[in-house]
């Protein structure tokens, strides 16, 4: 399968950003990263709606997280591996951090990176823990 680099770029460049704004607590950051209307498909398989800018994303996830320590999150590898003008699959390994730096786990994800009206967001994902 053919890769076109400059698509899997941008691609790559949205998930290290909504990476970076999760990591520093960002609401616009993680905002801006999407791309709405969009689908979020969770590691269950259940799937979320989302129609428009959702400005609670990181208290979500935030709630989510808070349990089990969670202080960030570690790119581990990622690669684009699928690429079409205005959509890309991000294979994603990476690791959750407590504050102290003890791995709370290890995921691998795909998130599915799309192109509209100009701009690269993220328009889903899922992934499974070990």
């Amino acid at each position: 399968m053919q890769i076109d680099e400059t698509i899997a770029q941008a691609a790559l460049d949205v998930v290290e950003r909504y990476f970076a704004a999760l990591n520093a607590g960002d609401a616009d950051g993680v905002t801006e990263v999407f791309n709405f209307p969009h689908f979020r498909i969770g590691a269950t398989g259940n799937v979320t709606y989302y129609p428009d800018a959702n400005a609670n994303h990181l208290e979500n996830f935030r709630n989510r997280t808070r349990a089990d320590g969670w202080h960030r999150s570690v790119i581990d590898d990622m690669a684009a591996v699928f690429t079409l003008p205005a959509k890309a699959h991000v294979t994603v390994s990476f690791r959750r951090l407590r504050a102290d730096g003890s791995v709370i786990g290890a995921y691998h994800s795909l998130y599915i990176i799309t192109k509209i009206d100009g701009h690269w967001g993220l328009q889903g994902g899922s992934g499974n823990g070990s």
